[in-house]
């Protein structure tokens, strides 16, 4: 191997010259792998419009340049200043373009809190509060899918976590209250869908409010023969295909394949979480689906540069809890 001919470069310079270069060097890197040294890039890369936070009017001036270079703009309504990245997750942030970087990579990686934390150089706090910015922005996700022609569906249960750290909690057998039912759903398209169903076994009531929206009239159910989709069936005029859960069936294993694998990915992607709270259990299922979506065009959109769109297209903001 030859040698490096900027090691006695590298190692005639100061601390600060030190900093300076590593700062150079990853300005191009990333300047070539995302097009943008920073998040201000970014969003006039991918054409983030300005938009006042407090009214939301697009009707605005340019009122100067910030500290940093930044374009600053004064809404034309109610006269707030603001800038791009205002009424984004970014807004503000100290921290920089490759921490941010490492931390959404860990993220699509489903890392626990404390190795992002770790590697990531942050507080305890800060970690969780930027995964929770980032499942901000994913909030209406689902709310916006619409499942088609041929429909697998089932229902997966967790414990509830709140009731498991109880005094004197007994585990109960069978699917009983102290188990969050979670509606799983997938197209022949491979779209997602999970959403919580309350507590314990379903009602077809249940069943239907959680998936009504979601399903194209006229598709094909596939499912194991629950009582409580045939309401939802009905109700959404599409056609039953049953195949009775029985686990040494081979035509219910090839059949149900597909759903049964992604009850089972969802549940391992739940247990990595240890000690969420169930009032951020949605959000960590909206997180597995936006994933799922991403990771299944990953060959035709690399998968960093599509969640930093995203993340830098969407107006999301989230504040630290107060007790």
């Amino acid at each position: 191997m030859s040698e490096n001919p900027y090691t006695d470069f590298v190692f005639a310079l100061s601390s600060s010259q030190f900093q300076q270069l590593q700062g150079a060097v990853s300005t191009r890197r990333n300047k070539e792998k995302y097009g943008a040294s920073d998040f201000y890039e970014l969003g006039l890369k991918y054409g983030r419009k300005p938009q006042c936070p407090r009214c939301g009017s697009t009707s605005f001036v340019s009122d100067g340049i910030d500290p940093y270079g930044r374009q600053r703009y004064l809404c034309g309504e109610c006269g707030k200043r603001f800038g791009l990245l205002t009424d984004s997750i970014f807004n503000s942030t100290n921290k920089s373009f490759d921490t941010w970087i490492l931390y959404i990579t860990l993220m699509t990686f489903n890392v626990p809190l404390d190795m992002a934390q770790e590697l990531c150089g942050l507080s305890r706090p800060s970690a969780l509060l930027w995964r929770r910015k980032i499942f901000s922005t994913i909030d209406q996700y689902q709310k916006r899918l619409k499942l088609r022609e041929r429909i697998w569906i089932d229902e997966t249960y967790v414990y509830d976590s709140t009731v498991l750290h109880e005094d004197g909690y007994k585990q109960k057998r069978g699917l009983s209250r102290d188990l969050i039912c979670i509606i799983v759903a997938i197209d022949i398209h491979k779209n997602a869908y999970a959403m919580i169903c309350g507590h314990g076994k379903p009602t077809s009531q249940r069943v239907y409010r959680a998936l009504k929206d979601h399903i194209e009239e006229g598709s094909i159910i596939v499912h194991d023969g629950e009582k409580s989709h045939s309401y939802l069936i009905e109700k959404c005029h599409c056609y039953s295909e049953v195949y009775i859960a029985n686990p040494h069936s081979k035509e219910y294993l090839e059949n149900m394949a597909l759903i049964n694998n992604m009850c089972s990915w969802l549940k391992r992607y739940i247990y990595r979480f240890v000690g969420m709270r169930k009032k951020y259990l949605q959000s960590y299922l909206n997180w597995f689906v936006y994933l799922f979506r991403v990771n299944g065009a990953i060959d035709k959109w690399p998968k960093i540069p599509r969640i930093l769109r995203h993340l830098v297209l969407t107006e999301a903001q989230y504040k630290r809890e107060t007790a």
